[in-house]
């Protein structure tokens, strides 16, 4: 069975890096490009994993893990981002966020987590 993952992330160069590279993995993937179109794909369809950006406009990755920790606890998120501000890692922890990925990203480590995490 193909496990499904929602890549977010308002990068459409990064979504489409790790769209490509997680298909070529046997993954179905879905994108969003920020965590309000995120929340709305989980709602209507069922997803394995998330990968997450914790920078984004509209409604940004820690208040999107918020979110799903409150509705969808089940779903086993990576959290993605350019800025290793500690606090916000910590954050992302505390929220349930079960690895991190920081950017660029290497989409070859990348893959290898979310085969160990949703796979």
């Amino acid at each position: 069975m193909q496990r499904r993952i929602l890549v977010v992330d308002d990068d459409h160069d990064i979504r489409s890096m790790l769209r490509d590279r997680l298909q070529a993995m046997g993954f179905v993937v879905v994108t969003a490009g920020d965590g309000f179109v995120g929340m709305e794909i989980v709602k209507s369809s069922w997803i394995d994993g998330i990968l997450l950006d914790i920078e984004m406009p509209v409604m940004d990755g820690l208040a999107t893990l918020q979110a799903l920790r409150r509705w969808h606890a089940h779903i086993p998120v990576i959290m993605m981002s350019a800025d290793n501000d500690p606090a916000k890692l910590k954050a992302a922890i505390e929220l349930g966020a079960l690895g991190y990925a920081p950017k660029p990203i290497d989409g070859a480590r990348l893959g290898q987590q979310c085969k160990h995490l949703f796979g």
